[in-house]
């Protein structure tokens, strides 16, 4: 392990878990995009290559702060479990102080909810219940929703909901047309949440939290997240939103592949291809999306393998 000390500032970065702001800004894109009636992924290529829109960018630095402020605290109220899941260790293992940490999250909570003011009232009271429920409803008691194996698994559809909310509202207003047109969406971000709680299920069991995992196994999650995804499908043919439709038909393989195995691995895998295909997508309309996934992606591997000797992130199922 490296000691040099410009690469122990970004510690304090990394704590923010930044590999896992992609899942909701490709949320937030697609929810602005749907909006918009920007979603036929064929037409784009051809009629208006969009590199940069102001108003996308600001969201998904507000949502960026958001999400960053809730990752440290969902590490803070995780310690135990993540040590013995051998994850998220920069808290746990004291290479981020617990109280710097805190400091971080709520300075980070505070920029999200002053930036949200640049859009209204409206976007700043979406960004505030997404804070709330991502960061101490689910995370801290009393409640702790995590640990309640139905509602955990409500919780994080309804976080994936409030992040295409926040890209919807970008253009226009809530409405039965944005209830509508969420839905496969809602869906198919339940799915992939089943999935997250099957890597950790052993770590999860023995410190006394109750995940859907833990509390169904592994398999019967596998065959629920399945069944999970095959509604999204459905509904993105019904809707017929091309955008969801070609991420769902992408995706089937690792889908039919992981029912049928029923492993680990196979879950893992899905969750990171999912990810993958869904960036890739929103690239196809916003290209230069892709420099800022190539960069963060190739900067925490340089991070993890030059401070931890760790081969994070890779695509393989583990």
């Amino acid at each position: 392990m490296k000691e040099n000390k410009w690469i122990k500032v970004l510690d304090y970065f990394f704590v923010t878990r930044p590999m896992l702001f992609f899942p909701g800004w490709n949320t937030l894109i697609a929810g602005y995009l749907v909006a918009s009636n920007k979603n036929n992924l064929f037409q784009s290529l051809y009629s208006e290559f969009s590199f940069w829109v102001p108003e996308v960018v600001l969201a998904m630095v507000i949502f960026m702060t958001a999400m960053g402020s809730c990752f440290i605290f969902n590490q803070l109220a995780d310690i135990e479990s993540d040590v013995k899941n051998k994850k998220l260790f920069l808290i746990g293992e004291k290479y981020v102080n617990r109280r710097i940490a805190l400091i971080e999250s709520i300075i980070l909570s505070l920029i999200s909810l002053f930036m949200s003011l640049f859009f209204d009232l409206t976007y700043m009271l979406t960004v505030l219940l997404f804070l709330v429920i991502t960061g101490y409803f689910y995370n801290f008691h009393p409640l702790q929703l995590k640990n309640r194996p139905y509602w955990g698994i409500i919780l994080n559809s309804l976080m994936g909901w409030l992040a295409f909310t926040l890209g919807w509202l970008i253009i226009d207003g809530v409405s039965i047309s944005f209830i509508i047109k969420s839905m496969p969406y809602i869906f198919h971000n339940a799915a992939l949440c089943l999935l997250t709680t099957i890597p950790d299920e052993c770590g999860d069991k023995s410190t006394g939290k109750l995940t859907f995992c833990v509390r169904f196994g592994r398999k019967k999650t596998i065959l629920i997240s399945g069944l999970l995804y095959s509604i999204s499908l459905i509904l993105s043919f019904v809707i017929m939103d091309q955008f969801i439709v070609t991420l769902n038909l992408v995706l089937l393989y690792w889908v039919v592949y992981m029912v049928l195995s029923r492993t680990t691995s196979s879950a893992v895998k899905t969750i990171k291809m999912a990810i993958f295909f869904f960036s890739i997508l929103i690239c196809l309309k916003f290209p230069s999306y892709l420099l800022l996934m190539v960069t963060i992606f190739y900067l925490s591997k340089y991070y993890y393998k030059i401070r931890f000797d760790f081969n994070y992130p890779s695509f393989r199922g583990e």
